[in-house]
C-alpha cells in the first residue's frame, strides 16, 4: 500500500526520492568514499574549481623584538569540466506514479541505487588509472614479493612527503589472495580498529591502510592513491521521482527518473602510484550495459 500523506491515502505526485537513493549508492563506494570533496561551484553549470596549493606554510623563528616577516603560500585553483551525465529511467509497468506500492517503489530505488553507485565507483577507479603515476616494474606480484614491492612503493609516496595516514591502498583480488599467505601482512590484521574493518580495510602495509577493490582493470595489481589530490565531484541535475510514462507506448506506467552530473580527477600524478602486471592502459566502462553472469552451481 502507497504511504498515506492525506485522508486519500495515495502517494504524492512528484516525490523525490533522491535522499532515499544517495545512502545506498554510496554503499557500493570502496574507493570513491575516500576522495574528497573540496571543490568550489555548482557542478550542474558544467564545471567547478579545485583548490592545491604550490607549497605548505612557511615556519620561521620568533623575533620578541622585531616579529617575522609575512609569508604567502599560493592556493591555485584547477578548472574541472563536469562533462559526464548518468541517468535512471527504471519502468515501473501496471502502475501510474500515484500508485507504486512501497515495495516496488523501495526495490526500484535499490536498482538504481547499486547501478549508479557502481558507476560511480568505476569513474573514480579510472580517474585513478589515467591520473597517477605508472610504475615502469611490469613483472606480476608473487606470495614473495607483493609486500615488499607494495611497501616500497609506499615509502616513495613518503619520500615525495605524503604521510601514511592520508594514504589508501586498493589492491586487486588476485593480490588480496597472494597477501593474504603473507604472515607480516596477516599480523596486521588484528591491530585494526572496528571502523576500518567496517569499511573493508583487511591489514595495513608500511603503517598504510589495505583494502580490496574487485572492479580493478584485469592488468592493475595495487593503487596507493593520497585523499588530498582526489577529487569526486557530482550533483543531480533532475532529482529522482517516480513520473508517469506518456510516450504513446505504455498504457498505466511510470518509471524511477532522474539524472546526474559527475566527473572525478587526479589533481596530482605523484600523489597515485599504480602497479601493472602489462603497460596496457585498460579503462572500466562506466556504462554499466554489461549483464551480470548467473553464479555456477
Amino acid at each position: 500500500m502507497g504511504n498515506p500523506i492525506n485522508k486519500t491515502g495515495t502517494h504524492k505526485s512528484q516525490e523525490k526520492y533522491t535522499n532515499e537513493i544517495v545512502p545506498l549508492m554510496r554503499q557500493e563506494f570502496s574507493i570513491r568514499n575516500d576522495f574528497s570533496r573540496d571543490y568550489e561551484g555548482n557542478p550542474v553549470v558544467g564545471a567547478v574549481k579545485v583548490p592545491t596549493r604550490k607549497n605548505e606554510v612557511k615556519l620561521t623563528d620568533y623575533d620578541i623584538l622585531h616579529g617575522v616577516e609575512l609569508s604567502q603560500s599560493a592556493t591555485d585553483y584547477i578548472d574541472i569540466l563536469v562533462n559526464k551525465e548518468k541517468a535512471i529511467n527504471e519502468l515501473i509497468d501496471g502502475y501510474e506514479a500515484e500508485t507504486v506500492p512501497d515495495n516496488i517503489r523501495a526495490q526500484r530505488i535499490e536498482i538504481a541505487a547499486y547501478g549508479t553507485g557502481t558507476a560511480l565507483e568505476k569513474s573514480a577507479i579510472n580517474a585513478l588509472v589515467k591520473g597517477g603515476t605508472v610504475s615502469d616494474d611490469t613483472t606480476p606480484l608473487a606470495e614473495k614479493t607483493v609486500y615488499a614491492k607494495i611497501a616500497k612503493e609506499v615509502k616513495n609516496m613518503k619520500e615525495r612527503g605524503i604521510k601514511a595516514n592520508e594514504m589508501k591502498i586498493a589492491i586487486s583480488a588476485n593480490t588480496e589472495l597472494l597477501l593474504l599467505t603473507d604472515e607480516k601482512f596477516s599480523n596486521t590484521a588484528g591491530t585494526l580498529g572496528a571502523e576500518l574493518v567496517r569499511d573493508g580495510v583487511i591489514g595495513k602495509i608500511a603503517g598504510v591502510v589495505t583494502k580490496p577493490c574487485y572492479l580493478m582493470p584485469e592488468n592493475v595489481e595495487f593503487i596507493i592513491y593520497a585523499k588530498r589530490w582526489c577529487q569526486a565531484i557530482d550533483a543531480w541535475k533532475i532529482e529522482t521521482t517516480i513520473n508517469n510514462i506518456s510516450d504513446g507506448k505504455h498504457v498505466g506506467a511510470s518509471a524511477l527518473q532522474g539524472r546526474m552530473v559527475y566527473n572525478d580527477v587526479v589533481t596530482n600524478a605523484l600523489a597515485v602510484q599504480i602497479k601493472k602486471n602489462s603497460a596496457d592502459e585498460i579503462l572500466l566502462d562506466e556504462t554499466n550495459k554489461e549483464e551480470a553472469e548467473e553464479p555456477t552451481v
